[in-house]
């Protein structure tokens, strides 16, 4: 699967709005009024489906989750680093932690909220009303810009570094010390799964990236390695797998994986 295509030039605002397929009448109005203001503002609209998902066991067999389709997660996390976004929901959404099964339980999705915590603004608007009263621009919701390094821990794509938790708090003090802390420092640290992610040896790709504003250097990315740490790795839409300790891949920012260099290079099996 191919990298999206670069965009160097500074891009508007774009809007998504994530709805379920069945929409009630107050989520039509939400989606109407957001959508009418987002065209007054000549921004950008983009509407996704989110799908209702049954967990198969766990604690509440049956259970309906909203659930981002596989693709909508992909383009949308490639869309937040090539343009400032504002991503508004009309219902609770989750994404899959792993592309390759049925969720069981809660614990295997994260909150469409924190998917694109740092990277962009989320709103969830619960009725008509609420939305009606939300006389501001909606480019005011946009996330405040970014003025960091490529170690600050919220360049990482955070669902791939560390796939069973949320990290709050990161643009603080506090929380940037207890992330160092737990994986290491920004040149060499350790994933969830006890993988490297290095500081790479030479910058190559077509894409400049932004986070909120902020531009990375073009192609930057991580050399991940193996070494003593987990097997398998996750992404929104694929899996991957590092055989012996050298294996290796690199990541970047937007959660895009490319696969390294002969015998060593880690394989995506899914899909």
């Amino acid at each position: 699967m191919a990298a999206p295509s670069a965009r160097n030039e500074e891009s508007a605002v774009q809007v998504w709005l994530f709805a379920p397929a069945q929409e009630s009448p107050d989520q039509v109005r939400i989606r109407r009024v957001i959508e009418s203001k987002a065209r007054q503002e000549s921004l950008a609209f983009n509407v996704r489906r989110v799908e209702s998902i049954r967990a198969i066991g766990g604690d509440n067999p049956g259970r309906p989750f909203n659930v981002l389709k596989i693709e909508d997660a992909r383009n949308l996390y490639m869309g937040l680093h090539r343009s400032k976004a504002v991503v508004v929901a009309t219902t609770a959404s989750l994404i899959r932690r792993d592309p390759s099964s049925t969720p069981v339980r809660k614990k295997q999705l994260l909150s469409l909220e924190d998917f694109v915590r740092y990277k962009a603004a989320y709103r969830l608007f619960r009725s008509p009303a609420e939305a009606e009263r939300f006389i501001e621009p909606i480019t005011s919701l946009a996330q405040p810009a970014m003025n960091s390094d490529v170690h600050d821990p919220r360049v990482l794509p955070l669902h791939i570094f560390d796939s069973q938790q949320e990290w709050k708090g990161l643009d603080t003090d506090a929380g940037s010390k207890k992330f160092k802390s737990t994986f290491g420092s920004g040149a060499n640290r350790l994933d969830h799964g006890r993988r490297e992610w290095q500081k790479p040896n030479a910058l190559h790709g077509g894409d400049t990236l932004t986070i909120a504003g902020f531009e990375l250097p073009r192609g930057y990315h991580w050399d991940v390695v193996r070494k003593k740490g987990a097997e398998r790795l996750t992404t929104t839409h694929e899996v991957w797998k590092f055989s012996g300790a050298n294996s290796y891949c690199n990541i970047y920012p937007d959660g895009y994986i490319r696969a390294g260099q002969g015998d060593h290079s880690a394989k995506r099996v899914w899909p």
